[in-house]
Formats: structure tokens, C-alpha cells, sequence
């Protein structure tokens, strides 16, 4: 029998091994057993029951064929919510929230919102669980990513309306127009992909990375269709790549002259977001 620190400075000692930072195995042990660093302090010196060590040893094997914590533990952390998360969703990032949190300055209470490309849903549930007065939608264009932003509802007990399709065409069939509109869509091109994590790579969803036309095809089509789903003074925001801003600022006012189209950088100073009123 070994005690859990000793398993922790094994697998941490793989990891290095590898060339993976070792505090990845640490969040490993500490996610996989809903366990606070306090706890871990308090269950370093026992023995490891055969049933976690058998757990920790398939995870930990998982973790060096470059597959991601997030979904070996099946969960992720979004603005301070614990979200299910699969192979058929995006994780959440960090940077994410930043998208939300401008989005949510914008709108107004009561308001009708959309999400285009929900993934595991941590965006309308978020939204609607900071401002409960407002009418949220969902769209995603997979099933499968549906059905993990559903039982995420579910979890956080909130009701959004999903909606299966492609970017704006379940709001268009559904004569549904709305007061706001978020996006974090697939925008990375495919001749990125060399410059791409492995965990990223081999197991997050490429149909939501990717996009066609240089990262832009999704942003198209939805921006295409704004005038069929958006009411008088709609907010739009969406999130860009680093180096994506100019150029869909450009896209966007080419089509829409009069609108007053803003590049907002992140708390890394990249471009982040776009955000415009409609």
C-alpha cells in the first residue's frame, strides 16, 4: 500500500518525465476526488483504497496521452460554477468570462438573449443565473453538445430554451427575435492547427475550432442573418482571436455601414471581443 502523497510524487515524476508541468498531477488528484488542497493535507499520510488507486492510475495514464483534466474528470470551472464537460464540447476558458461579463453590461434586465454555439451551455445558464428576469436561448448545431448544455440546466435548475441548428436559422423557423446576441463561435483557421496544443488537438471537438474561410465562415453566417432575429438597439457581441479583430470589424461594416463597431482586448491585452449595438 502506498499513501496518497507518495502516489501524487509518483505521477508527478511521470509528468516531468514527459515534459508535462508536474502541478497538472496535483489538480488531477485534487479534481478526480472532489478533494480542496485542505483535504489532500488531511488524507496525504493514509493509505490509498484500491478503488482510488485504480482511478488515479487510469486518469493518470489518461493525463500523459495528453487528454485533457477537464475531461478526464468530466467537469470545468466557469465563473466560479462547476460545469459538465465531454469530448463533444469546448472546455470553458478563462477568457470566456470576459466575453460574458461585457455582454452582460450591455443588456438589461428582462431582456430576450441568444447564445449561437452554446457547446456545454456555461454561457445562457451563467447569464441567466446572474439575472434571472431574462429570457434566454441556446442554439448549437450538434445534438451532442445539446445534450451536455441540457443536463447542465438541469444541474444549475435554470430554464433556457436550446435550440438544434445552424447559427441563426432555429431562431428564424421559430419567428424568435431577441434584444441581445453572444457568440464565441469556431473561429481558428486550419493552417493553425500546427501551432496548436496536443490536448487541444487530439481531443476538444475541431468542429468547434474550426471554421472555413480563414476562421471567419461561422461569423458570416451569423452576421449575414442579424437582421432577421434582432430587435431595435440589439447588443452583439462576440469572441475573436487575437488577430481576428480588424478584419471582422472590416467584414462587419461593410455590410452594416452605420453600425458603430468596437475591438475590446482582454485582460492579456489581446483582442478579445466585439461588440456592437444594432
Amino acid at each position: 500500500m502506498v499513501n496518497y502523497k507518495t502516489l501524487l510524487n509518483q505521477a508527478k515524476a511521470k509528468c516531468e518525465a514527459q515534459g508535462i508541468e508536474s502541478t497538472r498531477a496535483e489538480w488531477l488528484m485534487l479534481d478526480l476526488f472532489n478533494w480542496s488542497k485542505a483535504n489532500y493535507l488531511m488524507h496525504m499520510d493514509d493509505d490509498v483504497s484500491l478503488q482510488h488507486q485504480s482511478l488515479f492510475d487510469e486518469a493518470t495514464q489518461r493525463m500523459l496521452n495528453d487528454e485533457p483534466i477537464q475531461y478526464i474528470v468530466g467537469k470545468q470551472t466557469f465563473y466560479g460554477e462547476v460545469f459538465n464537460v465531454n469530448e463533444h464540447c469546448l472546455i470553458p476558458r478563462p477568457e470566456t468570462e470576459e466575453v460574458m461579463l461585457h455582454f452582460y453590461d450591455q443588456i438589461h434586465t428582462g431582456d430576450c438573449i441568444v447564445d449561437i454555439g452554446t457547446g456545454s451551455g456555461n454561457i445562457p445558464i451563467s447569464l441567466k443565473k446572474m439575472d434571472s428576469s431574462l429570457e434566454v436561448y441556446a442554439t448549437d448545431l450538434y445534438e451532442s453538445a445539446l445534450s451536455v448544455a441540457k443536463a447542465n440546466a438541469e444541474m444549475h435548475q435554470v430554464e433556457i430554451g436550446f435550440l438544434q441548428g445552424d447559427t441563426l436559422k432555429p431562431l428564424i423557423e421559430h419567428g424568435i427575435k431577441v434584444n441581445g446576441l453572444i457568440s464565441n463561435p469556431p473561429y481558428i483557421d486550419d493552417d493553425d492547427a500546427l501551432l496548436m496544443d496536443k490536448t487541444v488537438l487530439n481531443y476538444e471537438p475541431h468542429t468547434a475550432l474550426f471554421a472555413k474561410n480563414k476562421g471567419y465562415a461561422i461569423y458570416d453566417k451569423i452576421i449575414t442573418h442579424l437582421p432577421d432575429v434582432l430587435l431595435p438597439n440589439a447588443k452583439v457581441v462576440f469572441e475573436i482571436g487575437f488577430n481576428q479583430g480588424q478584419s471582422l470589424k472590416k467584414r462587419i461594416v461593410e455590410k452594416y455601414p452605420s453600425l458603430d463597431v468596437q475591438i475590446i482586448k482582454d485582460i492579456n491585452n489581446n483582442d478579445r471581443i466585439i461588440s456592437f449595438v444594432w
